[in-house]
């Protein structure tokens, strides 16, 4: 169950063993004699459901083993609990492994997940204690002789010699911790990049690529053109990805700019005994995917815009002489396209953020234009994201809707830990003020909503808030906080406490704590005040929303008397697999925007839905003309 790998030095040859398959036992009872049942155990590690959901790995797991051409040495190196991962660049005698045997039974209410990190030996197979229930990105030297973790905030460096640790010597103004937006949950690093040949560790802050020094844990700024509170965020993309060093000479340094939204391109070059970080392109676009050809000096990357197909670029020494080699989608040219704009506005509890709003490429400020509200979290980065028309698994596409006349608008959001539903109606709203104050042709009396998983949330949640709206579609979203609370995430098997208590539903406690809360953020209680017609998409296949939760808000609604449909894609995905069901969707969303927001007639499902007796046969998307409604 394990495809052997050679070093790339050829000293080593890493293989797999594992337990043969055994045949099924024959006996003489009929399947219908046979209980078949799964025992739930408070003890367990892991849920029955993640225990199902990983039973083909577990039956298929390799205890991994190395081979050492010289010598003819056999030594096992994991076991049931001790992981490590081969890799051909592996040219040390020691390499880290990890286990998540003392934490994995708490994964269901915490995160991050913390696992207990050893350096392995490849020549014995001793296994050293170096890491102790960490929980963010750690790494080993090539040599096996520095452990670097992350804690506290900072990075540390161990001497494994001698097992002491030096705290990292920086400047307490380095931001190394991704934004977590309001989450509960401790902020995780930006990771190790890798390793120089002079033993120095390369890592990322939000802004900057460093190198530490593994004896003095000293710090260097590789790329600091002013400080680190600029607004460009670089990153390291290296020439050669099979070497066990990273060589910041050969490669590129790709910065992305938190203003311009665009791309700047810099190199490493001599300047006297030391190298200067150089500027050698800018694009008011998005760069991205730089790769590398060793033989022929090769560079190539892709670049794109809201407009322009992100085609395959490639040069040698100069990138300004950079080639396009693709020629993708020009009959594009014949359709109408989104421009886009960034907008800054400030919410209602007096954040300062911005949005992207998208217009027809033939917007006519004399006509009035329908508007459509998406929102995940934070989008502004995406401000020069290509969107290829296509049936859709789950959203709203600008690309589209724009082409069709409407006006997409996508504000970052800001969450309050806590307070997740009110953070949402305090930006969403007032994003929508900011919208209609630039656009006055913007009608205020046809504006949607739309948003799939959280932002199926947060849609299901603004409804039952404000009426401000003509028209609302939720994809899976979260109904209920209590129920759902305890409910299982069936694509991990996972119970969803953690993402309450410490991930993106931004609770911060258990429903015992703080139970007013899961009440206040819980779209099912608020259901008297909604007057918005909802259209929900929730699949009985859900492998990350229990589609129950869907089931809530729909019965709900339907008791009351609210306008609301619910479409089930049997034994689909949270966000859709299948083609032809996305196809059908893309139809149906259209077909309820295009009905409450631009007048259009309604179609036979909207009115009259699709019974069960007719499943298949009539799809109930045939419009019905003179609806009155």
């Amino acid at each position: 169950h394990f495809k052997p790998i050679f070093t790339l030095d050829g000293r080593r040859l890493f293989f797999g063993l594992g337990n043969r398959a055994e045949p099924e036992v024959k006996d003489t009872l009929l399947e219908d004699e046979k209980a078949v049942v799964d025992v739930w155990h408070y003890k367990d590690d892991r849920l029955q459901p993640q225990q199902l959901k990983e039973l083909k790995r577990d039956q298929q797991r390799a205890h991994i083993f190395v081979y050492e051409l010289e010598g003819g040495n056999i030594i096992a190196l994991t076991d049931d609990t001790l992981r490590f991962y081969p890799n051909k660049t592996i040219i040390g005698d020691a390499v880290l492994a990890s286990s998540n045997e003392n934490y994995q039974s708490r994964y269901n209410w915490e995160y991050p997940w913390k696992s207990d990190y050893y350096r392995l030996d490849l020549k014995t197979g001793e296994r050293m204690l170096i890491g102790r229930g960490d929980g963010f990105n750690s790494s080993l030297s090539p040599d096996g002789q520095y452990y670097l973790f992350f804690a506290e905030g900072s990075y540390h460096m161990m001497n494994i010699s001698d097992e002491t640790i030096k705290p990292l010597s920086s400047d307490k103004h380095i931001v190394w911790t991704e934004d977590m937006n309001g989450m509960p949950a401790d902020a995780s690093n930006f990771g190790v990049l890798g390793w120089t040949r002079d033993g120095e560790a390369v890592v990322r802050s939000r802004h900057n690529v460093y190198t530490i020094n593994s004896g003095t844990a000293e710090l260097n700024c590789v790329t600091c053109l002013s400080n680190d509170s600029n607004l460009v965020e670089i990153d390291f993309t290296p020439r050669e990805s099979d070497s066990a060093y990273l060589d910041l000479e050969n490669g590129v340094f790709v910065g992305f700019d938190k203003r311009s939204k665009g791309t700047h391109v810099y190199q490493l070059k001599a300047h006297g005994d030391h190298n200067d970080l150089v500027e050698i392109a800018y694009y008011d676009a998005k760069a991205y995917a730089f790769s590398a050809s060793r033989k022929r000096n090769l560079f190539a990357y892709r670049k794109m815009t809201v407009s322009d197909y992100p085609e395959l670029y490639v040069f040698k020494n100069d990138i300004k002489k950079a080639t396009c080699i693709s020629v993708t989608n020009p009959q594009q040219n014949e359709y109408i396209w989104p421009t886009v704009e960034l907008i800054e506005y400030t919410t209602y509890d007096g954040n300062q953020l911005e949005g992207l709003l998208y217009k027809p490429e033939n917007f006519d400020p004399n006509k009035q234009y329908p508007l459509l509200v998406y929102y995940y979290e934070l989008y502004t980065d995406r401000y020069h994201q290509h969107y290829i028309p296509k049936p859709t698994a789950s959203i709203i596409y600008p690309t589209e809707y724009a082409s069709a006349g409407y006006v997409v608008l996508i504000p970052d959001i800001r969450y309050e830990s806590g307070h997740p539903a009110r953070s949402a109606y305090n930006t969403i709203m007032a994003a929508t003020d900011r919208a209609l104050e630039l656009y006055p042709n913007i009608d205020s009396t046809r504006m949607g909503l739309q948003g799939q998983s959280w932002g199926g949330y947060q849609t299901a949640q603004m409804i039952t808030m404000t009426d401000r709206y003509a028209a609302a579609m939720a994809g899976a979203p979260v109904s209920n906080m209590f129920s759902a609370y305890g409910g299982i995430r069936w694509g991990s098997g996972l119970n969803r406490q953690f993402q309450y208590e410490k991930s993106q539903s931004r609770i911060g406690a258990t429903i015992w704590e703080k139970p007013e809360l899961y009440y206040e953020n819980s779209p099912i209680f608020g259901i008297p005040k909604i007057s918005t017609p909802l259209l929900i998409m929730h699949n009985d296949g859900d492998g990350a929303v229990p589609w129950y939760q869907g089931i809530e808000m729909f019965t709900a609604m339907k008791r009351l008397n609210k306008p609301v449909w619910m479409l089930n894609y049997n034994n689909d995905d949270h966000n859709l697999m299948k083609d032809a069901n996305r196809r059908d969707l893309s139809v149906r969303m259209r077909q309820f925007f295009d009905h409450y927001l631009q007048g259009k007639p309604s179609p036979k499902w909207l009115i009259e839905g699709v019974p069960a007796i007719e499943k298949g046969i009539d799809y109930g998307l045939e419009y019905i003309e003179n609806d009155q409604k």
